[in-house]
């Protein structure tokens, strides 16, 4: 399974929000393009299955999260330690999706926060 605990970061309080929500974005496409990588090639004689490493470069950061530290997250492809069924890709492939969409609403709801902000409350 998962895991996408990014709420245990102190991190949504600050500018860097819009640009780690961005890598989680491209972290869900790589995945998107990992997973059916490993659909397309399950039935492939010693087919290593891929995943994207994301979430433990983030669990990894400090609390107090700088550019610094963020510059040096990458999501990137790795090989899996384990053989996974295809009903395992499809399962993750309904959970990464569903992330996917929960970032784009997250992003959508704090760039309308800004826009207000930015406009003020003469209207």
């Amino acid at each position: 399974m998962l895991n996408w605990s990014y709420n245990k970061r102190n991190i949504m309080n600050s500018d860097s929000t819009i640009e780690l929500v961005s890598l989680a974005l491209d972290a869900a496409l790589m995945r998107q393009t990992a997973i059916a990588n490993n659909i397309a090639n399950a039935n492939t004689t010693n087919y290593q299955t891929l995943e994207v490493n994301f979430e433990q470069q983030i669990q990894d950061l400090p609390l107090n999260l700088n550019q610094q530290e963020l510059d040096s997250v990458h999501p990137h492809y790795q090989v899996s330690e384990h053989q996974s069924t295809i009903d395992e890709q499809m399962v993750l492939n309904v959970q990464n999706m569903t992330h996917y969409r929960a970032l784009i609403k997250g992003l959508n709801q704090k760039l309308a926060i800004m826009k207000l902000a930015l406009q003020g409350t003469n209207q």
